[in-house]
């Protein structure tokens, strides 16, 4: 079976970009973009070249952000910080629900499931802590929030 699917020479070939220990597997069209006779714009876009470094996750983000314009990455940056809220919020929710299951009674299988899910919000709030921050970093502020914004 031919690596490529359906292929009709080098135009229209897909090829794969994998990295196991990132986690990442990219297909693109690696042949040349053709714009059909319309005038409509091809399906693939151009791929993005990253060099994804897996010793280095600050490395890797700023891959990332790369060549963002400032409108674009303050738009990551809202998003991102969004984002934290959320994974702040949620852990906040489980550690008020585990304080009051342990008063009330402070042994079983509900409480157990319910320190495991303390500890992958806690694990998941540190982890996109890291992203939050490289994001600000590169932005080199924080951005202010519509929702944060107070009428007097």
């Amino acid at each position: 079976m031919s690596r490529y699917s359906g292929a009709k020479g080098l135009r229209d070939r897909l090829e794969r970009f994998s990295n196991p220990r990132l986690g990442v597997e990219i297909l693109f069209n690696a042949g040349a973009h053709r714009v059909p006779s319309r005038g409509i714009l091809p399906l693939l876009p151009e791929p993005i070249s990253l060099n994804l470094e897996p010793s280095s996750s600050k490395h890797s983000i700023a891959a990332i952000l790369a060549g963002l314009n400032e409108v674009a990455l303050e738009r990551v940056a809202m998003d991102v910080i969004r984002e934290q809220r959320r994974h702040l919020e949620h852990a906040q929710t489980l550690y008020e629900k585990l304080s009051v299951l342990e008063a009330e009674a402070p042994l079983g299988d509900e409480i157990e499931d319910l320190r495991h899910d303390y500890r992958m919000a806690l694990l998941k709030m540190r982890a996109h802590h890291q992203i939050t921050s490289a994001v600000i970093d590169r932005l080199g502020r924080v951005p202010r929030l519509p929702e944060d914004e107070t009428s007097h």
